[in-house]
């Protein structure tokens, strides 16, 4: 039996077409949108993504804009985002695509161009490729991944799989729908229909030549989870009051795994404190990093002198630099803290 056919992909074009949510990177295909938004959407849902897309758009309207801006103002501007090595590679492809604009060569036009960007990979080269540039390249993330080894019963579902490739890129190459049609489809239904639970078989426009339907929950093949590793730390939060004023001591990160280029509290002990440093309070909180969960303890001290060493400066808590959200969230509880005692504090 075949299991795909002209007739499958058109089902398909004319369901996106009728379903497809309005998306702000789908109402035209600037390639530095389109780009803008795919580098934000790995593994990260589309509507943490949104509020950012817009904020970059707003800060940096022209690709040029991202390009010539600091790197810190890009970190700062994706706090909260996580995977902050997106961001530099963002900053990176940035720079590197605004130099091929200022030399008058254009955008990348092939897969293989896209593919020397910074940052670019091959489903972000092929997001691309197909919506911005209509180019018959296919797409392959976690819901096309999902769609394909449903439709073909496929056991080995890792994204990186010769066959997922080959079936999607037989998708995409059907001439009678637009290719961006065609990769926004899959990936739609599997957003919205071909969910990872509870999957509405009986709303799917291609559910007649699904291998997969009658037992969708077989597929893809559950993978083993990654042993979660736990790591403990011990921070300090240094601040000073003026009136309303208050003000943080912060460190940048120059290396490191998660937050290389962000900044975040000192160390515990790092800092030498004087005896008329008060301690405000202290609270532990937890939360995950990839397969690691960090469980951090804070220690919150009203400091009047203290001697900074390099790297380390006093921010208002109104005018923060790029820091990781579990940091900022620390600091919304340390104004808590300050305002639930009487007095001066």
């Amino acid at each position: 039996m075949r299991w795909m056919s002209v007739n499958t992909v058109r089902k398909l074009g004319d369901w996106y077409r009728r379903n497809a949510r309005d998306l702000p990177w789908r109402r035209d295909r600037d390639p530095y949108r389109i780009w803008l938004s795919e580098i934000m959407l790995q593994q990260t849902q589309v509507k943490t993504v949104i509020p950012y897309f817009e904020a970059f758009l707003d800060k940096f309207p022209a690709l040029e804009d991202l390009a010539d801006a600091p790197v810190d103002e890009v970190l700062r501007l994706w706090a909260g985002l996580g995977y902050y090595s997106r961001a530099r590679n963002l900053h990176a492809g940035a720079r590197s695509l605004a130099g091929r604009l200022r030399a008058g060569k254009g955008y990348p036009g092939s897969r293989k161009d896209w593919l020397e960007i910074p940052g670019v990979g091959p489903y972000t080269a092929g997001a691309v490729c197909s919506i911005a540039l209509g180019l018959r390249e296919p797409i392959v993330d976690g819901n096309v991944v999902r769609v394909m080894s449903r439709f073909y019963a496929i056991e080995n579902s890792d994204p990186r799989h010769a066959e997922i490739w080959k079936h999607a890129r037989k998708w995409v190459e059907v001439l009678e729908v637009e290719p961006e049609t065609i990769n926004q489809g899959l990936m739609e239904l599997g957003a919205l229909i071909c969910t990872p639970r509870n999957p509405r078989c009986e709303e799917c426009p291609i559910r007649r030549n699904c291998r997969g339907k009658t037992d969708p929950s077989r597929y893809p093949v559950k993978k083993k989870k990654a042993e979660v590793l736990k790591v403990a730390e011990e921070v300090w939060i240094l601040y000073r009051r003026d009136g309303r004023k208050c003000e943080v001591v912060l460190k940048q990160n120059s290396s490191g795994p998660w937050r290389r280029g962000l900044w975040d509290f000192p160390p515990s002990g790092s800092v030498a404190l004087g005896r008329d440093n008060a301690l405000l309070a202290e609270w532990s909180s937890s939360y995950a990093v990839t397969r690691h969960r960090i469980n951090r303890q804070h220690r919150a001290y009203r400091v009047s002198r203290l001697s900074l060493k390099s790297g380390y400066e006093w921010f208002s808590l109104n005018e923060l630099p790029a820091v990781p959200a579990p940091t900022r969230r620390a600091l919304i509880r340390l104004r808590q803290e300050i305002d639930q005692r009487p007095g001066p504090v």
